[in-house]
C-alpha cells in the first residue's frame, strides 16, 4: 500500500529534477487533502489483532455480496471451504460485531454459533477429523465498521457527483465487511467474488471490479447486475477487494517472456484520458520488474488498475486501487505484487518486507527512467529517515496502524536498508539473492519473515549479516561520521570516527565509500574502507595526490551531518594488523603498520590480567610512510595466559595503543591428547591422561573464534576418556581447547 506521504517524495523529485511527472502536481494537491481526511481516520486508532481460530486451513472463499454504491451497507453470504489441522468441533472467524449474522449453515443444515468480541464462533455437528475438506456458509448484513484506512467506503466523484463504493482492508479491515480469517497466517488457495449492484445511476452504467479475471456480468430480472470475478492464486484476506461505480473500462497488454499479459483499467469517465496516457508507464515497469525479480507472479490472469478516492494506492492482488496514474504511485503498487502479494509478511511487525520493498522498486523504476534525479531522490529519502533520531524498521506496536504504516520507518528506512544491502553485497549478489527469495518454494504465494530474507542474502553473499539486521532492522537511529584525512604523496592516511543518534546502537558497522578527487587534473578514485571500529585508521594508495574527499558520493548509506576534514599534520600511526601466536613455548607477536612518519619506537606491554601492564621489550620504528612495515617480537617467558598490547611512541612524545590480544602459550607438556574418531559425527571422544593434573576445562570454538560450548572435567571422575555430544553442531571445522590452570592445548576436529 502506498501512503499519502509517499506521493510527496516523488513529487519533490519530479519538480526538482529535469523529468517532470505530468500528474505529480495534481497528485500532490489531492494527497494533501486526503492526508487530512485520513489523519482523522487514524486519530486514536488502536485495533486488536484478529482472533480467528488456527485449528483449520482455509482453502477457498466464495463471496456473494449485494451493495448499492450510494448506500453504506452490505448484505452478503460467504462460503468457506476448509480442512481441519487439528480435530475439533468448533471453528471461529473474524467478523466485527457491527454486522448481524442471520445464519450459518453446512450442507443446508443450520449450525449453532455465537458472535461476540468481533469473533464468530461456529459449532460443527460432530468432531471433524483433520485433512477432510468441508465447507460452511455465513449469511449476514449491516453497516460495516470503520477501522484502519476505512475498510468499506462510500463516496462520490465527478460533476455531477456519482456514487462510488470501494473496500480497503489493510491491515485488519476485512473483518469489518466480511467473515474470514483476517490474520497473516492463512491464505485461501482461490476465491470467487459475486457482486450484485444496481445496473445504472441515472444514465451511467455501473461496473464492478475485483481480483482475478472477469467471468460474467449478468442482468437480473430485478434490474440489477451480478458481476462475477474469479481468482485462482493464493490470496491473503486483506487483499480481497471490490469497487463499484460508473467506471470506464479499457484494455491493454504487455509481453512478458512469451506470455501476453492482459491489463484491465477501471477509471472514472473524467479521468479516462489521463489513465490512457499513463498506462504505458506501468507496462514498462512490468517488464523491468519481471526481468529483475522473475515474471509477474499472477501471469495466468491479469494486472488491473481501479480508480478510487483514497489519497494513495492499495495493492489488491491483480487489481490495484489508485487515486490517479502518477508514475511513482503505479510503480510502487505494481512492485507489491512481488513483495506483499506473492510473498506476504507473516506479521505486521515485518511490514517493511511489503512496503520497504515496494518503495525500493519504485525507486529502481524512477532511477532507471530518470538517472539525472538519482541523487536528489536518495537525498530526499535519507533526509526523511534522519529527520528524527530514533525509530526501528521493526514495528514495535502491531495494534497501531499509524505505527505499522509509518512512512519514515516502514517505507523509507525499509527501502534504504535495501540500498545498503546492495552496497554491502554488490548488485549481482543482491539481485540473485532476491530472485532466490522470490522462488523459494517454502515462501512463494505464502508468508515470510525478515529471517527468511536474511538467510537468502547470507547464502548468496557468504556474509554473516546478523550485525547488519541487529543495527538497522532491530536497532534505532543512524551514524554521523567524522572523517579526517592527510595526503602523503600518492597515498592518504584516513581516520574514521562516528557518533550515533540513538543509544540502542553504539556503533554502526558499514563499508564506507570515500571519493578522492584532484579537480585540477580531473582525477578521482573511489576508496571503500570497511569501518568496523570507532576511530579506525586506514592507509590507502590513491595513485595521485588528492585535493578533496567526498563522503558517500552516491548516497548508499543512511547518515546525517557528516564532516570530512583535511588535516595539516600527519595522522597517528596506522596499525594494519596485530597478532600473537605460540611457537615452541614462546609467544610471537607480529604487527604491521602504515603511515608512520612520526613514529619513534614500539613498546611491547604484557599483563596477566588485562589490567596491570609491564614493559617486556622495545622495537624501533622505521619512521617511513611509503610502504607497509612489518614487525616481530618474541616473549621468551610466557606464563600460561598472557595479554599483550603495543604502545607506539611518536617523536613528539604522543602515544597510541593497539587493541589487546590474548596469548596462550604454555601447553600440557607430556600429557597425550587424541580425538577419536576425527571427523566426528555425533559424539566426540577425547583420550587423555590427567592423573597428575588438576581439573580441566574443555571449550569448543568455531573457526572464527566464537565459543560454542564448554565442559568442566574432574580427574577424580573422568581420568582417561571424555565424551562430548556435538550432534547439535553444524558441519565444519572446529577447535577444541583444553585448559588446566596455566597449561593449555588446542586440537582441531571436523564435524561431519
Amino acid at each position: 500500500m502506498k501512503r499519502i506521504y509517499f506521493l510527496l517524495y516523488f513529487v519533490h523529485v519530479a519538480i526538482s529534477g529535469i523529468a517532470q511527472d505530468a500528474f505529480s502536481e495534481k497528485s500532490f494537491d489531492i494527497a494533501s487533502m486526503e492526508q487530512k481526511g485520513h489523519a482523522r481516520l487514524f486519530e486514536n486508532a488502536r485495533v486488536n489483532a484478529p482472533a480467528a481460530s488456527d485449528n483449520y486451513d482455509v482453502k477457498y472463499y466464495r463471496g456473494e455480496w449485494e451493495v448499492d454504491p450510494a448506500i453504506r451497507e452490505i448484505k452478503g453470504k460467504v462460503t468457506m471451504y476448509f480442512k481441519m489441522v487439528t480435530a475439533g468441533q468448533t471453528v471461529s472467524l473474524d467478523l466485527m460485531n457491527d454486522l448481524t449474522v442471520s445464519g450459518v449453515s453446512q450442507h443446508g443444515n443450520s449450525l449453532t454459533f455465537t458472535h461476540s468480541g468481533n469473533v464468530l464462533q461456529i459449532s460443527l455437528p460432530t468432531v471433524m477429523p483433520t485433512g477432510v475438506l468441508d465447507s460452511l456458509s455465513v449469511t449476514y448484513q449491516g453497516v460495516p465498521a470503520t477501522t484502519g484506512f476505512g475498510s468499506f467506503i462510500v463516496s462520490s466523484h465527478g460533476t455531477p457527483a456519482v456514487p462510488v463504493m470501494w473496500t480497503l482492508s489493510e491491515p485488519y479491515g476485512s473483518r469489518d465487511w466480511w467473515p474470514c480469517k483476517n490474520g497473516l497466517d492463512d491464505k485461501a488457495d482461490s476465491i470467487d467474488v459475486f457482486v450484485t449492484h444496481p445496473a445504472t445511476y441515472g444514465t451511467s452504467a455501473y461496473r464492478a471490479a475485483s481480483n482475478g479475471l472477469l467471468k460474467s456480468e449478468t442482468a437480473m430480472p430485478s434490474g440489477k447486475i451480478v458481476t462475477h470475478w474469479k481468482h485462482k492464486y493464493a490470496i491473503a484476506s486483506y487483499l480481497v477487494c471490490f469497487a463499484v461505480s460508473n467506471y470506464e473500462v479499457f484494455d491493454n497488454s504487455v509481453l512478458i517472456g512469451t506470455t501476453t499479459l492482459p491489463m484491465k483499467t477501471h477509471c472514472y469517465p473524467e479521468s479516462k484520458a489521463t489513465f490512457q496516457a499513463g498506462t504505458q508507464n506501468v507496462l514498462d515497469a512490468m517488464v523491468l520488474y519481471s526481468n529483475l525479480f522473475g515474471e509477474y507472479p499472477f501471469i495466468k490472469e491479469k494486472y488491473g488498475h481501479v480508480q478510487f478516492g483514497w489519497g494513495g494506492g492499495m495493492e489488491h492482488q491483480t487489481s490495484t486501487f489508485i487515486i490517479n496514474i502518477g508514475e511513482s504511485l503505479i510503480a510502487h503498487e505494481l512492485g507489491h505484487h512481488w513483495f506483499g502479494d506473492k510473498i506476504t509478511c507473516s506479521s505486521w511487525e515485518d511490514v517493511w518486507l511489503n512496503e520497504g520493498f515496494a518503495t525500493h522498486l519504485a525507486s529502481i523504476y524512477m532511477e532507471n527512467k530518470y538517472p539525472a534525479n538519482i541523487l536528489t531522490s536518495r537525498a530526499f529519502e535519507i533526509n526523511n529517515i534522519t529527520s528524527q533520531a530514533g525509530g526501528s524498521v521493526r514495528v514495535d506496536n502491531v495494534n497501531d496502524p499509524n505505527r505499522i504504516f509509518n512512512n519514515r520507518l516502514s517505507y523509507y528506512k525499509g527501502s534504504h536498508l535495501l540500498y545498503m544491502l546492495r552496497w554491502i553485497m554488490g548488485d549481482v549478489n543482491f539481485f540473485q539473492a532476491i530472485r532466490n527469495y522470490q522462488n523459494d518454494t517454502s515462501l512463494e504465494y505464502g508468508f515470510t519473515t525478515t529471517a527468511n530474507l536474511k538467510g537468502h542474502l547470507e547464502t548468496v553473499s557468504g556474509k554473516d549479516l546478523t550485525y547488519f539486521f541487529d543495527q538497522w532492522y532491530t536497532g534505532q537511529g543512524f551514524p554521523t561520521y567524522q572523517v579526517e584525512w592527510y595526503p602523503s604523496g600518492n597515498n592518504a592516511s584516513i581516520k574514521i570516527s562516528q557518533s550515533t543518534s540513538h543509544p540502542s546502537v553504539p556503533f554502526f558497522r558499514l563499508p564506507v565509500p570515500l571519493l578522492f578527487k584532484k579537480p585540477s587534473t580531473g582525477q578521482q578514485k573511489l576508496v571503500i574502507v570497511d569501518n568496523i571500529t570507532n576511530g579506525q585508521a586506514f592507509f590507502e594508495s590513491i595513485g595521485f595526490e588528492a585535493e578533496s574527499v567526498t563522503f558517500d558520493p552516491d548516497l548508499w548509506l543512511i547518515t546525517r551531518n557528516n564532516t570530512v576534514t583535511k588535516i595539516s599534520t600527519s595522522l597517528p600511526v596506522v596499525f594494519t594488523s596485530f597478532d600473537v601466536t605460540c611457537e615452541g613455548g614462546e609467544s610471537k607477536l607480529s604487527w604491521s603498520t602504515s603511515s608512520e612518519t612520526n613514529a619513534d619506537f614500539f613498546e611491547v606491554q604484557k599483563s596477566e590480567n588485562g589490567t596491570n601492564w609491564i614493559r617486556v621489550g622495545i622495537v624501533d620504528a622505521t619512521g617511513e610512510s611509503s610502504t607497509v612495515k612489518h614487525y616481530q617480537f618474541k616473549d621468551l617467558n610466557p606464563s600460561g595466559t598472557s595479554y599483550y598490547r603495543i604502545s607506539e611512541a611518536d617523536r613528539d612524545g604522543k602515544r597510541q595503543l593497539t587493541r589487546i590480544v590474548q596469548g596462550r602459550c604454555e601447553i600440557f607438556g607430556d600429557v597425550s591428547w587424541k580425538i577419536l574418531p576425527n571427523p566426528v559425527r555425533s559424539t566426540l571422544t577425547l583420550n587423555a591422561n590427567l592423573s597428575d593434573y588438576r581439573s580441566a576445562t574443555i571449550r569448543i570454538f568455531d573457526i572464527s573464534g566464537k565459543s560454542i560450548k564448554s565442559k568442566d572435567l574432574d580427574k577424580s571422575t573422568e581420568l582417561n576418556r571424555y565424551s562430548i555430544n556435538v550432534s547439535d553442531l553444524s558441519a565444519g571445522l572446529y577447535i577444541l581447547d583444553i585448559e588446566d590452570g596455566n597449561r593449555r592445548k588446542s586440537l582441531k576436529f571436523v564435524k561431519e
